[in-house]
């Protein structure tokens, strides 16, 4: 993979994140803070487009003038005010374009498991968290975990979700679609401008996260997460260090679920608890997923209560 191509999947990653934001906001009539978003991606835009067209005979995908034209149609509306169009445009014209570019480019890479990005994420979960201190310095093969019934894929966002199988039932801890999107409107759900610490059971690849921690300066994250094979393939598919190189967020690993049961019994009125419905899904152990049961919207048990 070339330098440009390399710059042009990780912007579109943190590109999309932002015009997902900026869509979000604008459908809410919030024009302030998601035209706030659109003047702050604004450069982007115009690096992300320029470094494309470098490399036109690469991608292929419509002519120059094509995705010029849709540039300029973008900025019409943002000047003229017509935040409905602009909204549009942002969603079904950019996203979808950015987002077949972020599809050709996994196409047609190889985009191998990074032994040093593995390396450094266990490094901050070791000295950022609780009962990972103990890991071995052993290499890691993924393949390893990948056969045990994990499986990686690539999003059209360009990051990576995760899918696992518990008593024969296949799930996917984060969408096919766009992650950041789905992470941002889950964080925004949870968020409360009162709590001062929040308790997260489920890691996944901890996107989720991520959005939770952007959304204020003003309280503590602590994850807890019982599946280690989950903790050492999010180390190895994604880049852990906007979250835990954050002394506000601390993983907790805890298979036995002790940990979260004292906190559970000891949670305080600032204090809240939610649970990745997904990671509620991988837990393997009977009385764990009892206890967390209570604390899921959709828990297993409605399944067999109610005929669809």
């Amino acid at each position: 993979m070339t330098d440009n191509i390399k710059y042009i999947l990780e912007q579109n990653i943190a590109l999309l994140s932002k015009l997902d934001k900026a869509i979000y906001y604008g459908r809410r009539q919030l024009h302030d803070i998601a035209l706030g978003i659109v003047a702050d991606s604004m450069g982007s835009i115009r690096h992300t487009i320029e470094a494309i067209i470098t490399d036109r005979e690469y991608f292929n995908l419509v002519s120059t003038d094509s995705v010029l034209e849709m540039l300029s149609s973008i900025l019409d509306a943002y000047k003229t005010e017509d935040y409905i169009l602009l909204i549009d445009l942002l969603e079904l014209q950019l996203v979808n374009f950015l987002c077949g570019v972020q599809e050709l480019i996994i196409g047609r890479e190889e985009l191998a498991f990074d032994e040093e990005r593995f390396e450094e994420n266990l490094k901050l979960l070791k000295s950022n968290g609780s009962g990972l201190e103990k890991l071995s310095g052993q290499a890691f093969d993924p393949q390893v975990l990948l056969n045990e019934g994990f499986r990686v894929e690539f999003t059209s966002s360009g990051l990576m979700t995760l899918a696992a199988k518990n008593e024969d039932a296949s799930f996917y801890f984060h969408t096919n679609a766009s992650i950041p999107s789905e992470a941002f409107i889950l964080a925004n759900n949870w968020y409360r401008k009162d709590v001062k610490r929040y308790n997260i059971y489920g890691l996944g690849f901890g996107y989720h996260i991520l959005e939770l921690l952007s959304l204020s300066d003003q309280y503590e994250i602590m994850v807890y997460e019982a599946d280690l094979k989950v903790i050492m393939l999010a180390c190895a598919f994604t880049d852990l260090k906007d979250i835990f190189d954050n002394p506000r967020v601390r993983l907790i690993y805890d298979p036995d679920f002790n940990k979260l049961i004292h906190m559970l019994e000891s949670l305080s009125e600032d204090e809240a608890f939610y649970v990745h419905y997904p990671s509620y899904q991988n837990i393997r152990n009977e009385e764990g997923r009892r206890l967390l049961e209570t604390y899921v919207s959709w828990p297993s048990s409605h399944l067999s209560d109610n005929k669809i």
